[in-house]
């Protein structure tokens, strides 16, 4: 069975939270008002129950992750229950989904880690010019962190296999430069250099 609910099946278990607390409201107000037998409030609360014992199982069985989804759009949304509207009246309300999916909202610590993953994924060792990369304007169009370490693109950085590279190259060179020979005429050069008279 899948580890996941994707936003169908998660629609499918809003509904039934949905009836469950619909059907307890029914219940509870048609029996004051007599308006229910005591059988068909009975069939109600049992079609509740299993309804009930249906979505604890499916839950149980889901990664926290999962759960936390579903209670977000539950328990944390109780002061704003769950609507049932038809197309047309969400439609009006609410624009059509093509409008919807034209601005994703996203929570500033979640855009940061995608940032942080796409960086890696696009910004280390990277040589190209910031100009002809569209991750940059992303970035920079919703403030993300500048790195500053290269001078190709402020959000490039180095490896650190790279830099342990860079490191051994630098430390070579400064090896060549002291073991380079020198004239004789240069070293008393250097020699007497602090010779002013």
């Amino acid at each position: 069975m899948k580890k996941y609910l994707n936003s169908k099946d998660l629609t499918d278990l809003l509904f039934v939270f949905h009836m469950v607390e619909i059907n307890t409201s029914i219940v509870n107000r048609w029996v004051e008002y007599g308006n229910m037998t005591r059988d068909e409030a009975k069939w109600i609360k049992t079609a509740i129950t299993y309804n009930m014992k249906a979505m604890k199982s499916i839950l149980d069985r889901l990664p926290q992750k999962e759960k936390d989804k579903f209670v977000k759009r539950t328990i944390k949304a109780q002061n704003e229950p769950i609507r049932i509207v038809d197309k047309w009246m969400h439609d009006r309300v609410f624009g059509t989904y093509e409008t919807e999916f034209e601005i994703v909202k996203i929570e500033r610590p979640e855009f940061e880690k995608l940032g942080m993953l796409c960086s890696k994924k696009y910004c280390e060792d990277c040589g190209n010019n910031f100009s002809d990369c569209s991750l940059y304007d992303i970035f920079e169009n919703n403030m993300m962190s500048r790195v500053e370490k290269l001078h190709n693109c402020p959000y490039a950085f180095h490896s650190e296999k790279r830099l342990q590279e860079l490191k051994a190259m630098k430390a070579e060179i400064e090896e060549k430069r002291k073991n380079k020979k020198i004239s004789k005429r240069k070293q008393k050069k250097i020699a007497n250099r602090f010779d002013e008279e």
